[in-house]
């Protein structure tokens, strides 16, 4: 008995891109649907190029409506500040905006068979950041310079985060300082960059 295509969920928004991809991915034997209606999806293929709003918000409602399925997204350029948001959130694959047919098709079949598909150097300019923190040592950020890094990346002034944390501004600022050193982030800028991408992860030590 032959057995039913497998379905691919395509949520992208440009019609004539999702006319293209769904012709290729229905040539590569799936049930591609465009919609959330119908059964579950094995695959979820989607397109995260734009960059409005955070990525963990805009995926958590399809994880929670298809945990079983694998994500793969599309991002404008492949880097550490586009791809780790992405995997952190769950998605297994993150692909160029441009990507060929082959890196899609070899994509979403390493990602079929449990792996994850991002650039090489991506992975190891992630684990070199980490190393070289000491993850896993228990030396990483401390308690309070792991709140100060929340209030980073949420966009926060050294003023509001004291107000959250209930803190002078210049305890903030002095934690800043640190974080910066700590780091090797060159400024506020770089080291929100660094939060987005690494806060949900860090392990926090119970004291200073």
């Amino acid at each position: 008995m032959k057995r039913p295509p497998e379905r691919l969920l395509l949520l992208e928004h440009d019609p004539w891109r999702r006319a293209s991809l769904a012709s290729f991915l229905r040539g590569e034997g799936f049930d591609v649907a465009s919609d959330e209606d119908g059964g579950p999806p094995s695959i979820v293929l989607l397109n995260l190029s734009d960059e409005t709003g955070g990525v963990a918000a805009r995926l958590e409602p399809l994880r929670k409506k298809y945990p079983e399925a694998r994500i793969l997204a599309f991002v404008r350029e492949v880097n550490a500040r586009t791809a780790f948001p992405c995997l952190l959130a769950g998605v297994k694959g993150v692909l160029p905006f441009d990507a060929p047919q082959d890196e899609i098709r070899h994509a979403i079949a390493c990602v079929k068979e449990g792996s994850l598909w991002t650039p090489r150097p991506v992975l190891s300019e992630w684990v070199d950041r980490i190393v070289r923190l000491g993850v896993g040592k228990g030396s990483a950020f401390t308690r309070s310079e792991q709140l100060v890094l929340e209030g980073i990346r949420d966009a926060l002034s050294n003023k509001e985060i004291g107000r959250r944390l209930g803190v002078t501004e210049a305890t903030v600022k002095f934690h800043v300082g640190k974080l910066l050193r700590k780091t090797g982030s060159a400024d506020r800028r770089e080291l929100a960059r660094f939060a987005s991408e690494t806060v949900p992860v860090l392990p926090v030590e119970i004291e200073d």
